[in-house]
């Protein structure tokens, strides 16, 4: 991929729009291209500042009520004849200024909107990787039950956490069950399921309720989310009541190929 294509698809990373082959071009690409780095942390620092710029644009009551008064009086007016209307011109002027300065309040309001809702995805992103990085820096270990039986883990948390007929199992060669957690990230609530690989990395498999909160993936799409230029990797899919997320110091590719092995009992 060339830096001009990489430069286009950036913004689509930032506001998570990109299919997981893109997505994974355009990381590749970073990773050996300071230049398009710096123009992603370029984006993301202006999109910081217009996201702070939109949250200080809402409409006060005294506009509206401005307004109100202003429509109405125009109303009125406008039933003059010629003559009075000429004298009234500066306060239709008035009116044309404070009705433009609504508009953009209002454009300015349904883009903070629209951008708060793009970011839903990536909130609960961050809050994924926090909460396995907490886990694996805990003094006390990263699981609150050691228990390499699943079955032990879901009894444990059963009156937490509403569990499905299935569970999510990593059949992978080498994998081995530490334990488990049980996660509120936010207003969602969650399973960890804690795993060892074979090279000595520590994988977060995550059982997550869906809520409106966190809509996406679309059930039954297969579309896996591919996130973090930089920090662990994640990888999130979902069913019809269910999110799941693969956390880990890993390539995304890896972490892929980890979902691929995914099994249920």
């Amino acid at each position: 991929m060339e830096c001009e294509e990489a430069k286009f698809g950036l913004y689509a990373l930032l506001d998570d729009e990109l299919d997981v082959a893109k997505n994974l071009e355009i990381l590749s690409h970073l990773e050996g291209c300071p230049a398009c780095q710096r123009e992603l942390e370029l984006d993301e620092r202006l999109k910081v500042l217009v996201r702070e710029q939109l949250s200080a644009c809402s409409p006060s009551s005294q506009l509206w009520a401005k307004v109100a008064r202003q429509i109405e009086q125009e109303t009125e007016e406008g039933r003059h004849p010629w003559e009075a209307f000429s004298k009234l011109w500066p306060k239709a002027r008035l009116f044309q200024a404070a009705l433009a300065g609504l508009a953009v309040v209002v454009v300015f309001s349904v883009s903070l909107l629209l951008i708060h809702s793009r970011e839903a995805p990536s909130l609960l992103v961050d809050e994924l990787v926090k909460d396995h990085i907490r886990s694996v820096t805990k003094e006390s270990g990263p699981v609150d039950v050691l228990s390499a039986d699943l079955a032990e883990i879901v009894q444990h948390f059963r009156a937490k956490f509403p569990f499905p007929s299935s569970v999510p199992v990593l059949v992978h060669e080498g994998s081995r069950l530490v334990g488990g957690s049980f996660c509120q990230l936010g207003e969602t609530k969650g399973i960890r399921f804690t795993y060892e690989l074979g090279n000595g990395r520590t994988v977060s498999l995550y059982q997550l309720e869906r809520s409106e909160r966190t809509p996406f993936p679309r059930p039954g799409s297969g579309h896996l989310y591919v996130g973090q230029p930089q920090g662990p990797g994640l990888v999130l899919w979902g069913d019809e009541g269910f999110l799941y997320a693969l956390v880990a110091e890993l390539p995304p590719e890896d972490l892929q190929r980890l979902a691929s092995h995914m099994g249920g009992i």
